[in-house]
């Protein structure tokens, strides 16, 4: 994989600066209108306090990045924290339709402020653990913890994002829990004292908790499909290797008469394709095309060899990339329904699904993304939404305060992306140095990658970092040995 990585914490200046908060960042929030998304409900007072007042206090209290009970504690907050929580477990909110105002808002901002050049759109889809310590939440479940491979309590966190070129905007998000057939890894008597509320069966909050049993890749087609019916639209859906299946690529091709192609990696298992007249799993693939030193091309800019197949997946065209960095035993696969991608291309189009990992990061470290102990459902919904249209508004303050300066006089330098300071070029550097020693250790550099990037602990970074040095051990011990 390439290091083209950058602004791991491009938030952490807007969201640790409180001049910029006071001064930039809440004048953001009337740019959006959000009134206009809440006049469905203008009827509904919080104790003859309107929405708006409501909502703007809980986007406050994430620009501040404390809890509600800590704002309304230190002074902060002149509404009763009670008032907030009413309005978060209301179960007529549509928190969905407001998130997606908010997103469509953001390009029109951005339209208006002539910064849409013609970028390249792409859909980015994955989810995150959300860990939960609070045993009767409503709906919760133990959930595999890929990071510290084993069952921990929550909730996995599926998210809809739009690459815009420049920022990653989360569109649309929906909660699952695992487990079922082991009573989501709940005892009897945890199951007996969950929290239990009943919903009108019409309510937007009951059709996002029927969500929570649901598989994760057919709420992802729907979330699609919402998004591109409300004009927000793009050229590829990018995905890593759980979710690119034939379920999805066939849904995706389906939507506006093919208008998105797939671009994901993909797992080398029994899944078969027709090759040449012939139905071929990988393993096959790679005998029958790579023996022949034609079929192998080197790329200088990824360190790596790789093999382009034409094939038919499912009875849809695609384009296989079978990949092998330097010194690695093992060939990746990265599928593309677009034929007319290159190696190069399709690969710079994968690296930007990197970019949710680090959103996820961004939002559980500096936005308290998860850490509402709600007992409600409807209450996680809400917290999750704020939390997502809080960081909206931050990338739009950061944008227009750091990537499109001097309107049109620097419309040529705008394309070279994010101002780069002297503190991202040295992480660049490191990045590229972890990169190659995981090649050199024949280790997953996607998947260690997103694990360093994940969760946004500390701890967890360590733990992968620990982890190369360990195999480093090993593998200069093993080395000793054959000497």
């Amino acid at each position: 994989m390439s290091s083209k990585i950058s602004n791991l914490n491009e938030l952490c200046s807007l969201v640790r600066d409180e001049e910029k908060i006071s001064a930039g960042v809440l004048g953001m929030i009337g740019r959006f209108d959000l009134k206009r998304f809440l006049k469905p409900l203008s009827g509904f007072k919080v104790r003859g306090i309107g929405l708006m007042t409501v909502l703007s206090a809980l986007i406050l209290c994430r620009f501040r990045g404390l809890s509600i009970y800590s704002m309304y504690r230190s002074g902060q907050m002149q509404i009763d924290e009670n008032t907030l929580y009413r309005m978060m477990n209301h179960s007529q909110m549509n928190w969905r339709g407001l998130l997606l105002g908010v997103a469509m808002q953001f390009s029109k901002i951005v339209k208006q402020e002539g910064g849409d050049n013609q970028r390249i759109r792409c859909f980015v889809i994955d989810d995150t653990l959300i860990p939960k310590s609070g045993r009767t939440m409503e709906g919760i479940s133990k959930v595999f913890d890929h990071c510290e491979r084993r069952l921990v309590l929550g909730f996995k966190m599926l998210v809809l994002a739009l690459w815009d070129g420049i920022s990653l905007l989360p569109v649309d998000f929906s909660l699952h829990r695992e487990s079922h057939k082991k009573n989501w890894g709940l005892t009897v008597r945890e199951l007996k004292r969950l929290f239990v509320k009943k919903r009108d069966p019409e309510s937007a909050c009951s059709e996002r908790f029927n969500e929570l049993d649901m598989e994760k890749p057919a709420i992802a087609l729907q979330m699609l499909r919402r998004a591109c019916k409300h004009g927000i639209l793009a050229s590829y859906v990018l995905m890593d290797s759980w979710f690119t299946s034939d379920m999805m690529i066939q849904g995706i091709r389906k939507i506006r008469k093919g208008m998105m192609h797939v671009v994901g990696m993909c797992k080398k298992d029994k899944r078969k394709f027709v090759v040449d007249g012939r139905e071929l799993n990988s393993e096959a693939i790679i005998k029958l095309k790579g023996l022949s030193k034609k079929n192998r091309h080197t790329s200088r800019k990824y360190k790596s060899e790789y093999i382009e197949v034409d094939a038919v997946y499912k009875e849809i065209p695609v384009k296989l990339f079978y990949i092998r960095y330097k010194r690695s035993k093992d060939w990746k696969l990265l599928i593309t329904t677009d034929l007319s991608l290159s190696f190069c291309k399709a690969m710079e189009l994968y690296h930007i699904r990197w970019s949710i990992e680090v959103f996820f990061k961004e939002c559980k470290q500096y936005l308290r993304l998860g850490q509402a102990q709600n007992t409600d459902f409807d209450g996680q919904i809400a917290d999750a939404t704020i939390t997502l249209i809080t960081h909206l508004i931050l990338s739009l303050q950061l944008r227009f305060q750091e990537y499109e300066t001097m309107g049109g006089l620097f419309r040529d330098i705008q394309n070279r992306m994010i101002q780069e300071t002297l503190h991202e070029r040295i992480m660049k550097m490191v990045l590229e140095i972890i990169i190659q020693l995981l090649e050199i250790l024949y280790l997953d550099v996607d998947q260690t990658i997103k694990l360093m990037i994940a969760n946004g602990q500390n701890s967890n970074q360590e733990k992968a970092l620990l982890m190369v040095v360990n195999e480093a051990n090993k593998l200069r011990k093993k080395n000793k040995m054959v000497a």
